[in-house]
């Protein structure tokens, strides 16, 4: 999921994925990590679409939640929170936007004590949504905005790092990526950075982890300076969740190529999404830049190993 004043993740038809509809845009947390400890890991269970399933405990009480870099804020579900019920409303709300442009308000409120493994939080701040699935929200990249994180697709393992550990993962890497940081009133936070596209166009795109695996998604404006005729690809038009009388036109199709600026990471044959009225040039998954990779917020980075 995702948000920077906007929520960056369309859904698709696994309940993991729909609990990513919803906004992502939260305030910025206290964390208890210093970096000065040795490295924190957090197993988490990979799902079939490529969703990161962590365990968290919310002052005191347990659930499973995807860990979403777009989510830009951390949500609780209703169904969670009413079995906890010791969060502390703030004064505080959030205006957000889905990243097909429906608007959504959320409330913030506090929770006292948040237990991630090892890894604690003191006040972290979330949104809380009702909606009915058998999780218990999203951790976003707020929980880490001191702590570098790595996502490590091949052992299964998030990594809140130290400084040695990620001096040491610097010395190993194939690429350094710089990556735009996203905040908005304080409450969010999300990172992008720019792409080649069939060596055509340089688009700015969010990465979002909780989009899933090689999920593609452009702004239906870039069909035409690709050559893509709209007329003769797949296309359907989809509802929206949150207002039936709105929607937007989806086409698919192949893109052949695309890269980092400096060519040091590249993929091909992508299954690509194009939007009508998507709000971003483009938002994607981010496992296809590698299978170990370092989010590194303060720095405004990425480390892929």
């Amino acid at each position: 999921m995702n948000m920077d004043k906007t929520t960056s993740f369309i859904p698709k038809a696994t309940v993991p994925t729909l609990i990513l509809v919803f906004i992502q845009c939260l305030l910025f947390t206290n964390t208890a990590c210093s970096q000065d400890t040795k490295p924190i890991h957090l197993p988490f269970i990979m799902t079939e679409d490529g969703h990161t399933l962590i365990k968290a405990t919310i002052n005191g009480v347990e659930g499973n939640f995807i860990f979403d870099t777009g989510a830009g804020l951390n949500l609780l579900t209703k169904t969670f929170v009413d079995s906890i019920g010791n969060l502390e409303k703030t004064d505080g709300f959030y205006t957000a936007f889905r990243a097909t442009g429906e608007k959504v308000q959320v409330d913030l409120w506090r929770a006292g004590h948040v237990e991630i493994g090892a890894y604690e939080l003191e006040k972290e701040i979330f949104s809380v949504y009702d909606i009915d699935i058998p999780l218990a929200g999203l951790i976003s990249l707020t929980a880490f905005k001191n702590a570098p994180i790595t996502i490590d697709y091949e052992d299964k393992v998030l990594v809140v790092e130290s400084d040695e550990s990620v001096e040491k993962r610097i010395k190993k890497s194939k690429a350094v990526i710089p990556v735009q940081i996203s905040k908005e009133q304080g409450k969010t936070l999300g990172i992008s950075t720019s792409v080649l596209l069939d060596n055509k166009l340089t688009l700015h795109v969010k990465l979002d982890s909780g989009a899933g695996f090689d999920v593609y998604r452009f702004n239906a404006r870039y069909m035409a300076p690709l050559g893509i005729d709209s007329t003769q690809v797949e296309h359907e038009y989809k509802q929206s969740i949150f207002k039936p009388k709105e929607g937007n036109d989806y086409y698919y199709t192949k893109i052949p190529e695309m890269s980092t600026l400096n060519g040091e990471i590249e993929t091909g044959d992508l299954n690509a999404t194009f939007i009508d009225g998507l709000i971003y040039e483009g938002i994607m998954g981010i496992n296809w830049l590698g299978d170990k990779i370092t989010i590194d917020i303060l720095n405004e980075r990425l480390i892929i190993n």
